[in-house]
């Protein structure tokens, strides 16, 4: 079986053309770009340090059971299944 797109089949209003709506004129376009002002000077006080994700950091390097043995052999296991 063949089966062949053709969206004209049936459909009157495919073959009909679509009248494009006029442009506004250059002086309709007026953009208020004061708050902007305020987006880049909260942006450039962002802290690229998240002092709570540090100290968690610091506190599983310091821990001699982490990461935890359970989640070595589920590691091991799934990087096995991947290699065959």
């Amino acid at each position: 079986m063949e089966i062949k797109f053709n969206p004209s089949i049936g459909n009157t209003a495919a073959n009909q053309p679509v009248a494009r709506a006029n442009a506004p004129a250059a002086s309709q376009d007026n953009v208020s770009l004061d708050k902007t002002s305020a987006l880049k000077t909260a942006l450039e006080n962002i802290s690229l340090v998240r002092p709570e994700k540090v100290d968690a950091a610091r506190a599983a390097v310091a821990d001699q059971k982490f990461p935890p043995d359970e989640m070595l052999n589920s590691l091991a296991s799934f990087l096995a299944e991947k290699i065959q």
